[in-house]
């Protein structure tokens, strides 16, 4: 470990050193942290101001895991809609130019129009300090969730998901061109069985009957990252990005395991077009012997483009791997892509067409009972959907409707069909 880690700074400092001797003339349009930009748009969106305080007040609507990215419908969401209700309050207290502290606290409520899926509560409370020096910027924060979650890919079920996390993240401008992005927190999921879980105990049954619990998924995090950012041309900039993992598995001691990640990467901003990448070597080592560790490239890509006056084009695509519940597997690879194009018929109207696909694939070969053969199991989902979005002052909501359709090679959790996704914003 410390090789690597001295191979890698060594690394760093090399390519900082050249990338600075190469481009002293190259103009850079960033002379702030990216994190005083966001906070700065935060308080200006603030409904209510009052010296140092300011309150960010919404009310939310969505299907559940419907805010992230890639958004492929769960089991419970076959036979009618799954609603997640969320009212975000964000408080932010600024005693000083420099400083600023923030609490938020968003109350959910899930429920489920069909099906034997339990409504249920959730919350989300977080806390942040932000102190923004000169060269330094600093971001302490803890927070704590307990709500539903939607788990697509290997469970494709939605879970009760407790998280607790602390941490410092934060930022270190070398100068307008080089900088530097740090992250260090400590983590830890539980599944807790008092809540809604599949089959409201937690438990299930694997391909070939076996039973398993969704409770060997919980774990500790020890995380670190850290990327090298350098404003190489003038739209162009260059990283550097590396990251340690440990994890660690009370229920399921043979997933105890740490993962090494090293990539470069790049970013692109014209204005009309965007493109962000990076990617690189991936080891994911187990601590028990038994089972192969993961050796790969991992890493994600996202283009964005304006054409014409009123369309927009996005692109994803992303590789990671991912920890399994399956019988004797360990780990899985997730692959995930997105494209997707949105129209502004008016002023307030936005038209959108989105494909999503989703690919799991599990490193272990084992016994499929569709043909009585040794193989390794393969995932395939996608959600193909057209849909709108309105925006008014106050509030932004549209829908989703789609074709939505699970394989396996397995012949397990297959499913097909129409499904509708809603997403509404409200702000007081």
């Amino acid at each position: 470990m410390r090789g690597f880690l001295l191979r890698l700074f060594t690394a760093v400092a090399c390519i900082a050193i050249a990338s600075s001797a190469w481009a002293q003339a190259v103009r850079s349009r960033e002379r702030t942290f990216e994190a005083s930009e966001t906070l700065a748009a935060d308080l200006r969106r603030a409904r209510i101001h009052n010296g140092p305080f300011y309150l960010l007040s919404y009310l939310q609507f969505s299907d559940l895991g419907y805010e992230n990215e890639f958004f492929f419908p769960t089991s419970q969401q076959g036979g009618g809609l799954s609603f997640a209700v969320s009212a975000p309050q964000k408080l932010y207290f600024v005693p000083a130019k420099k400083t600023i502290y923030a609490i938020s606290f968003t109350p959910e409520y899930a429920f489920f129009s069909t099906g034997t899926s339990q409504n249920s509560w959730g919350y989300l409370v977080r806390g942040d300090a932000h102190y923004l020096l000169n060269h330094l910027y600093i971001n302490p924060y803890i927070t704590q969730a307990n709500k539903l979650q939607a788990l697509s890919g290997e469970i494709n079920r939605v879970v009760t998901q407790r998280e607790d996390t602390a941490g410092v993240t934060g930022e270190v401008r070398y100068s307008s061109r080089t900088r530097a992005f740090y992250t260090l927190s400590g983590r830890r999921f539980t599944y807790p069985t008092a809540r809604f879980q599949p089959d409201g105990t937690g438990a299930g049954v694997d391909l070939n009957g076996n039973t398993i619990n969704i409770t060997d998924l919980d774990r500790r995090e020890r995380n670190a990252r850290f990327s090298l950012l350098h404003h190489t041309f003038p739209l162009t900039s260059l990283t550097l990005n590396s990251e340690w993992n440990r994890y660690t598995f009370p229920n399921a001691t043979d997933k105890n395991s740490t993962r090494r990640y090293a990539a470069p990467g790049v970013t692109y901003d014209s204005g009309r077009a965007t493109f962000k990448a990076e990617a690189g070597p991936a080891v994911l080592h187990f601590e028990v012997p038994g089972s192969p560790d993961f050796r790969g490239i991992v890493g994600h890509a996202s283009f964005t483009h304006r054409f014409g006056a009123k369309n927009n084009l996005s692109m994803a695509v992303d590789r990671d791997v991912d920890f399994s519940i399956a019988l004797n597997e360990r780990y899985y690879t997730a692959d995930r892509a997105l494209f997707a194009v949105d129209r502004q018929a008016t002023r307030r109207l936005t038209l959108r067409f989105s494909s999503t696909y989703g690919r799991d694939v599990y490193p272990v070969a084992t016994l499929n009972p569709a043909n009585a053969t040794l193989a390794r199991r393969v995932d395939d989902f996608s959600f193909t959907a057209i849909g709108w979005r309105y925006t008014m002052r106050h509030a932004r909501g549209g829908f989703d409707i789609g074709y939505y359709r699970r394989r396996s090679n397995f012949d397990i959790d297959e499913q097909s069909g129409i499904r509708l996704a809603i997403a509404l914003s409200l702000s007081p």
